[in-house]
């Protein structure tokens, strides 16, 4: 991998700090940067590193995994409490890669995002339909 670039080095530094996807422009007010192009510039670099991803549903861009960094990942993202959790090992999103490579097609980058539920916030919906209703309010 290339060396980075100390504005590269400080957006990926936000953005491993804040373990959260972000936007561009909370970065910028993270970083200090005069200007938004210097924040898209890095990300862009990042990206093509495989250091960061844009997570095209929420408009925001999260720190990789190292273990997802040379591979196809998918996040699953719970709509609750906002919870990414990447798929590094997302052979099938390879197999797919490779059938559209003996069609010639060349992929430029592929972002999978399922939305859903994590298994927390479902347990706690669970968990709060079998809890016994709280008591009413004694009327004075």
């Amino acid at each position: 991998m290339a060396s980075l670039t100390p504005n590269q080095q400080r957006v990926l530094h936000v953005l491993q700090q804040e373990q959260a996807p972000l936007g561009a422009y909370a970065i910028l007010k993270k970083t200090g940067f005069r200007g938004a192009i210097q924040v898209y510039r890095a990300l862009e670099k990042l990206a093509d590193f495989g250091l960061a991803r844009k997570l095209e549903t929420m408009n925001a861009y999260i720190a990789v995994s190292v273990s997802a960094q040379s591979s196809p990942t998918a996040f699953a993202i719970c709509d609750r409490c906002g919870h990414i959790h990447q798929v590094a090992d997302a052979t099938d999103i390879q197999r797919l890669q490779d059938d559209l490579a003996r069609m010639n097609f060349k992929v430029g980058r592929s972002v999978v995002e399922f939305h859903g539920v994590c298994s927390l916030c479902s347990d706690e919906s669970r968990e709060a339909r079998h809890r016994p209703p709280l008591p009413k309010p004694k009327q004075a």
